[in-house]
């Protein structure tokens, strides 16, 4: 049998309920232990009289084991002596006593009524409470009705305690659900069991969750089959086209052992580049699919300083071949970050080659690092022409260039490249045209 859910009105209801019924069991408990302590003797009840009487008939004797039976403390005097005869008494009470005896006739005060029984040769003094009283003297100085605060309060709080602790747990697991759901959705290393919920209203929308994580899980595989589809497929054309290229490169060589004219060395030469061109643009290909599909981890503790030093020197030789004014400026006091030393490294190479290669006049281009809260900001300046709208929206994207002939140094594959790995770190790559003219682009990673 299926067990129904409870609404969230439901279980606080419940609580509640909870809570009255645990108060009418301590009015109940608390009724049963004080009938018990008055049945077994050990508590003086309101309003709880002796009976007896004392006639000129009654001798101390008769007296003194009727008293002994009873639950209440007393006192004996000798009418015309004045001496206590027998007594089971508090010596802090006996002044009271000696009053009653003074007087001939009974004492009362706020909470203990002292009864007068007497002849013509006794008088007995009967210590009777007006309220309820424990009958061990040891316990006499904690009042009875402090005694029931005190049950009521403890077992109050410990019902409360109990019934909004159990509420709150059973909240907090329903929570915990949903936050463990919702933090690892499409994750495709992390799948346990689905678990439902205890309160309808989480249920719902933990069904939910669960048919959503489905669903993008099923995407990213989706996904991840077609990165590594086309990651086989470029590795495979590369493979395929690196015969004839190794064919042709011999050839080329051959050719240029013989007695070739002006011209035609021209045209060996024409051809050499070209297959340097070929080489390169499947190099980078496989470079991109395999940063698609690689999990690589970006944990690694990069010391800064070396970082950009081995950076300055592999970017010099680029700066060099565009004859480009190149600077690195570092604001930040940052000494060590976590990354991917080798794809950070190719991904600020691309970007810094892309600088160079569209910086104009007296070509400038500036690496500035910044520290912000999140991120570390890498920003790769050039003075050539700004961004145009098309670019700023499109340039990051695969084989994207506003060169439609594509000339020998530029794929559509260096900033495709630089934003996967920004992605990979969980930050972005950013495309703008900054107030002093020129472009720039941002890689950002998390911190």
């Amino acid at each position: 049998m299926i067990k129904k859910k409870s609404t969230i009105r439901g279980r606080v209801i419940r609580t509640v309920l909870e809570l009255v019924t645990g108060t009418l069991l301590s009015i109940l408990l608390f009724f049963i232990i004080t009938y018990l302590l008055v049945f077994t003797g050990q508590l003086n009840a309101y309003g709880s009289k002796i009976e007896i009487s004392v006639s000129d008939t009654s001798n101390l004797s008769d007296v003194v084991k009727a008293m002994n039976n009873s639950i209440f403390d007393y006192v004996v005097f000798n009418r015309k002596t004045g001496t206590i005869e027998e007594g089971n008494y508090q010596k802090e009470d006996l002044p009271a006593y000696r009053e009653v005896f003074e007087k001939n006739e009974s004492v009362s005060n706020e909470t203990v009524y002292y009864g007068y029984y007497a002849n013509s040769e006794i008088i007995l003094t009967v210590r009777q409470p007006m309220i309820p009283e424990f009958v061990n003297p040891n316990l006499r100085h904690i009042s009875f009705n402090l005694f029931s605060y005190l049950f009521f309060f403890v077992f109050e709080t410990i019902l409360l305690i109990w019934s909004l602790t159990r509420l709150i747990k059973e909240f907090s697991k329903n929570f915990l659900l949903i936050q463990k759901k919702a933090l690892n959705m499409g994750q495709l290393t992390f799948k346990d069991e689905n678990i439902p919920a205890q309160i309808q209203e989480f249920d719902e929308i933990l069904s939910v969750l669960y048919q959503k994580d489905d669903e993008l899980t099923n995407l990213l595989k989706s996904e991840r089959r077609e990165k590594e589809d086309l990651s086989f497929q470029v590795g495979a054309l590369a493979h395929d086209v690196k015969t004839p290229l190794t064919v042709l490169k011999g050839n080329l060589e051959l050719l240029e052992l013989t007695n070739l004219t002006v011209q035609q060395k021209e045209y060996t030469q024409s051809m050499n580049n070209s297959i340097v061109i070929f080489e390169r643009y499947f190099s980078s290909m496989i470079d991109y699919s395999r940063l698609l599909i690689e999990d690589k981890d970006c944990g690694e503790q990069i010391h800064l300083p070396e970082f950009l030093s081995e950076l300055s020197v592999e970017a010099k030789s680029v700066m060099d071949n565009e004859m480009v004014d190149f600077k690195i400026i570092n604001t930040t006091k940052l000494m060590f970050f976590k990354g991917n030393r080798f794809n950070l490294n190719r991904a600020l190479i691309n970007i810094l080659a892309n600088a160079a290669r569209y910086s104009s006049g007296e070509k400038k281009v500036t690496l500035t690092i910044i520290e912000e809260t999140e991120y570390i900001n890498f920003g790769v300046w050039n003075n050539g022409l700004p961004f145009t709208e098309q670019s700023l929206l499109n340039a990051d994207k695969l084989f994207y260039t506003e060169n439609k002939g594509r000339n020998n140094n530029h794929y559509g594959l260096g900033l495709a490249f630089a934003k996967q790995v920004a992605n990979k770190h969980f930050g972005e790559l950013i495309l703008s045209n900054p107030d002093r003219g020129g472009a720039q682009v941002t890689l950002l990673i998390k911190k």
